[in-house]
């Protein structure tokens, strides 16, 4: 009996979906998000330039595309398009509500492989985490997906299948979690696979199972992430955290489709953005 893809993501916590984009569809994602890399380059060099980065969040800030509105509309095409959304709400059984963009590059001055972490453990104490993913493994709930979208060929994502719907086992605490988080960019993890992406190709996984991105200066990268959450699941945190999503023709020239979806976006969030910070 053939296996559907919910059941496959909700088994392993992952699927592929080749060739997502192509052609020139490739192309404009690909020279929207190396404008981004560009203006962001150029204010960090100018604030902190002994720092080093790897990753640029919240893409759709409009501060970044000032005279390539293009650009812009054609990003937040990407994360309403149909080739996205469908897979990540088959996966939800239902709407999706928009969270946050991001941009993993190469790093330009140390390399290193990244931590393995579940996402789950940023806001959850060891004993709250086991439930929540006892919670996922015993219900249809999945409360966040991320869709990384590679613009170059790449082999940088590590992903530990059927890991996101149980707790670790000895070996994968050890290495994840023990000594307060020293080994927990050693090698050894087991059963990891990681993921051959060619530009293009779609990844989605569940990030509250075992993953780790890898980093280096001699590997090209630029890899387009957009997170989602149920439209009934809200985070307010700082991935979450986008009021210039307010300002004045901010969806101006977009696709009717992206209107509507940031539409909802906005709506959910607007009270957060007007009325509190974002929590660190």
């Amino acid at each position: 009996m053939s296996v559907s893809p919910y059941q496959r993501f909700k088994q392993e916590g992952y699927l592929v979906y080749p060739q997502l984009y192509e052609g020139g569809q490739l192309a404009l994602i690909r020279e929207a998000c190396l404008h981004v890399l560009e203006r962001y380059t150029a204010e960090h060099d100018s604030q902190r330039p002994e720092e080093d980065f790897h990753v640029i969040r919240h893409l759709n800030d409009p501060k970044w595309f000032a005279g390539r509105e293009d650009l812009f509309r054609a990003l937040l095409d990407t994360v309403a398009d149909p080739r996205c959304l469908g897979p990540v709400e088959h996966i939800f059984r239902g709407p999706s509500l928009f969270r946050c963009t991001s941009l993993f590059v190469a790093p330009r001055k140390i390399s290193k492989d990244g931590d393995w972490h579940r996402d789950s453990q940023f806001a959850h104490a060891e004993e709250e985490e086991k439930r929540i993913l006892r919670d996922i493994r015993d219900s249809d709930l999945v409360d966040g997906l991320q869709m990384q979208i590679p613009l170059y060929d790449n082999a940088d994502i590590e992903y530990v299948p059927y890991s996101a719907n149980r707790y670790d086992s000895p070996e994968e605490y050890y290495i994840r979690l023990a000594d307060g988080w020293s080994h927990n960019r050693e090698e050894g993890m087991p059963n990891a696979i990681r993921m051959h992406l060619q530009a293009g190709d779609g990844l989605i996984f569940n990030p509250y199972g075992l993953h780790r991105g890898r980093y280096h200066t001699d590997k090209p990268r630029l890899t387009l992430m957009l997170t989602y959450t149920p439209e009934s699941c809200t985070f307010r945190d700082t991935f979450s955290n986008q009021p210039w999503c307010l300002n004045e023709g901010y969806l101006d020239g977009v696709s009717a489709r992206a209107r509507a979806y940031f539409q909802e976006f906005i709506r959910t969030y607007r009270d957060f953005w007007t009325e509190s910070p974002a929590t660190p």
